[in-house]
Order: structure tokens, then C-alpha cells, then sequence
């Protein structure tokens, strides 16, 4: 599930009260009172901790952690509670600070900002309306905690975008330095990428690769990487989770040479860049200026029989309405046409297929657990690589300033907090 959109960043005083919480449950493993319980397993109703007076319960981390849990697949057992609790707690107290400096702003967020993407949220996961909030009232949570999310995060851009937006200077010499960049970039690699990223800009480098190497372990694990990624990356370039299409010029130098080396679907290793930690997942890629495929029309078809005089005439079809005529007579019942389909949501080994044929021509055969087949391309809609208008690249660079100067607002925000942890 691919829900939470937040930055989370961790505090080394909840990772030192941690320490000192699992090691005084083996001290008092005979005790009987509630310091020898997990945190998660305490009386609901206690206060966990307060931040500038605002308190978080035991009950605010609980459904906090069965959300995290449904949405990124990782079950909670002790090993959530030692290596994931403590960031969530951490990006929760972030999401107190950031809602009382909204509320102290007088920056409001309407409900049907905050609805529209819980419908997203329903039907990328594949929900009718209303079933999602069903769904996680099933999985011990509540979708108010998701709402909550979305509020502070719609709201923050809010104020961050009020705030400095009219501070930040974009120069003509920056545009066009870009946009020479991109006229250069023509024939270079891109690559369709997924990204956890964690800045070590104000935080001790050490703790930020203990950090993502802790993340890349609950990935390899079987955990949601685009969950993940939301409820733990800081913004790079002001985008978290699902980067889309990037050139290999806009990536961070420092890592152009590994991420070229990633194999498609695959996962990187945490790498080192100029201001944080990345795991790269490279979806796709391609060289810039090549003709994009963006929608297919493909016949899909399974010979009853093959033999000599029947490979001639499959040889002799021109088109797709030919091969509707040939099918009826030497391809099985289940052959016909899959209609049109857009090419980026085809299975990976029909897209390496298709992505080398012309319009009209027939594949050799593709086989799999189920069947064996076969497929024309009967017609292919291509769109050719757009360099960005001036006006989207100064938006561009606006955000990546605004991105910037909102980690260092809030790392301001961060240090002037009173945070009491009561247990």
C-alpha cells in the first residue's frame, strides 16, 4: 500500500532512551509492573511523551505503528519495535512541531484538500469508496491517523511556500544554465527511479548510514519500498518515494556511476551522495531524445498447430485484421486483440519484447508457466522527449530552494522544542 507521505527524521535522544529501554527490560525481566513491557503493549492511555506541552499517548503510537504496519507489509514484533518505532516516533514528533507552527501561522488546510488524496490513495491501491477506511479499521487503525498525515504535510507546504516563497531569487543565468544543461543532455542516460534519501545536512553522518542501512535491510525484507520511503525520506529535489524520470546529469554526482551499474528492478546498496544517503531503485531507462512508447494496440494469438505450411502463411500476414482472419482458422479460442494498452504497465518481459518490434510485426514466441504465444503489434503511439519551457524550469528550481530552506526552517523548529519523554 503506498499511503503516507511525510518527513521523518530521528532524534539521538529517543535513540539513547531506547537503549536504556530494552536494556532495563532484561534488568527487570522478573519484575512484574509496566516497565517491563514493550512500549506498545502499555496501558493505551499513557502519556509516552510530550512536545512543547502537546502529549503523545501510548494509543497515538500504537495506531501509528499498525498504520505504518499495513501499508509498508512489516509485521510488529520486537525487531519493529527496536529498529522502526523509534524513527516513527521521531517523524510523529516532527509532525507535532510542524502542526503547531501551522496553527500558529494561522495556516488552514480544507477537508476536501485532504479527501482528494485519500481518494487517490483508495484507487491506487485498487479500493471502491469507503472500503479503504473499512480496511484499516479491520488492520487496528483508523483513517482519522492518515487524514491527520495529509493535513500537516498539505499544510506545511503551505507555509513553507507563504513564508520564503517570495524570498527565494531565481536568476536568469540558473535557468539558462539548466536549460543548456538539458539541450546537452540529449543522448544521455535516464532513468526511471524510486529513492529513500536521508540528508545528513544537520545530523551526524554515522547515524544517518546506521539509519538507511536499517531501511534497505526492511526492503530486502520484504517491506513496501514506496511506503517506506514516504514515511522515512527527507525530499530531495522536493519529491519523496517515486522520482519519475531523471536524467543522469540531475542526479547527485557522486552516485551517477553507481546507479548506472543497477540492473532494471533491482535495489542499490545505500550510497554516499554530496548531502545524504540513497537507496535507488531503477525502475527503467533510456536514452534521452529516443522516441517514447507510450501506448500499444497488441493481437495476441497461440497456434493450434505449427507446421511448415502454416509458418508461410503467418509469414504473408500484414496487419492485425489479416491476422484476425488467420487466427479464426490456426489459433486457438483464447486468441484476439488485447486492445490498447498503455506500454509503461506492461508485465517487464512483454515490454523488452515490444519495445524492439514495428507496427505490424509478429514476435517470435514468448513462453511461460501457462502458455506459449505470440504477439503483433498492430499500431504504437510514440512521443518524442519535450526539453522543459524556462518558466517550468524556474518552478523546478524554486522547489528544490524551497526544499532546502524548509529542512533548515525545521531543523531550527527542531532545536528549540521541548520535548519530555515521560517513559
Amino acid at each position: 500500500m503506498r499511503s503516507i507521505r511525510k518527513i521523518s527524521n530521528t532524534f539521538s535522544l529517543l535513540k539513547i532512551f531506547f537503549a536504556i529501554f530494552l536494556f532495563s527490560k532484561i534488568v527487570l525481566a522478573n519484575n512484574t509492573n509496566e516497565t517491563n513491557l514493550s512500549i506498545l503493549e502499555r496501558l493505551p492511555t499513557s502519556i509516552f511523551a510530550t512536545v512543547n506541552n502537546d502529549p503523545i499517548s501510548i494509543y497515538d503510537l500504537i495506531q501509528r505503528s499498525n498504520l505504518f504496519s499495513v501499508s509498508s507489509k512489516i509485521p510488529i514484533n520486537e525487531q519493529f519495535e527496536t529498529n522502526i518505532l523509534p524513527d516513527l516516533i521521531s517523524g510523529y514528533i516532527d509532525e507535532i512541531i510542524k502542526r503547531q507552527e501551522i496553527k500558529r501561522l494561522g495556516i488552514t488546510v480544507s477537508n476536501e484538500q485532504i479527501q482528494n488524496i485519500v481518494s487517490e490513495i483508495e484507487k491506487e491501491n485498487g479500493f471502491k469508496k469507503g472500503e479503504f477506511k473499512e480496511y484499516l479499521k479491520d488492520n487496528k487503525t483508523d483513517i482519522s491517523i492518515l487524514e491527520k498525515q495529509l493535513e500537516t504535510s498539505i499544510g506545511w507546504r503551505q507555509l513553507v511556500s507563504n513564508k520564503f516563497r517570495n524570498q527565494v531569487i531565481i536568476q536568469d543565468s540558473e535557468v539558462e544554465t539548466i536549460l543548456t544543461k538539458l539541450k546537452s543532455s540529449i543522448g544521455k542516460e535516464e532513468f526511471l527511479i524510486e529513492q529513500i534519501f536521508l540528508s545528513f545536512e544537520d545530523k551526524k553522518e554515522n547515524e544517518v548510514l546506521n539509519n538507511i542501512r536499517n531501511l534497505h535491510k526492511q526492503v530486502t525484507s520484504g517491506g513496501d519500498f514506496i511506503s517506506i520511503s514516504k514515511q522515512f525520506s527527507d525530499s530531495f529535489g522536493g519529491k519523496v518515494g517515486n522520482i519519475g524520470w531523471i536524467s543522469e546529469l540531475d542526479l547527485d554526482p557522486k552516485i551517477v556511476n553507481e546507479v548506472k551499474k543497477i540492473e532494471i528492478k533491482k535495489l542499490s546498496q545505500p550510497l554516499k551522495g554530496e548531502n545524504g544517503y540513497f537507496i535507488i531503485k531503477v525502475l527503467d531507462k533510456k536514452i534521452i531524445g529516443d522516441e517514447l512508447i507510450g501506448e500499444v494496440s497488441l493481437y495476441k494469438f497461440e497456434l493450434i498447430e505449427k507446421n511448415e505450411e502454416i509458418n508461410l502463411l503467418l509469414k504473408k500476414i500484414k496487419n492485425c485484421d489479416e491476422l484476425v482472419e488467420f487466427s479464426n482458422k490456426y489459433a486457438t479460442t483464447d486468441s484476439g486483440s488485447l486492445g490498447k494498452l498503455k506500454f509503461n504497465e506492461l508485465p517487464s518481459n512483454i515490454r523488452s519484447v515490444v519495445k524492439k518490434m514495428n507496427k505490424n510485426e509478429i514476435s517470435d514466441v514468448l513462453e511461460t508457466e501457462s502458455e506459449n504465444f505470440q504477439l503483433m503489434l498492430c499500431d504504437v503511439k510514440k512521443t518524442k522527449t519535450i526539453i522543459p519551457s524556462k518558466f517550468k524550469i524556474t518552478e523546478i528550481l524554486m522547489n528544490k530552494k524551497l526544499d532546502t530552506i524548509a529542512r533548515q526552517y525545521m531543523s531550527e523548529l527542531r532545536t528549540k522544542a521541548i520535548i519530555d519523554v515521560r517513559i
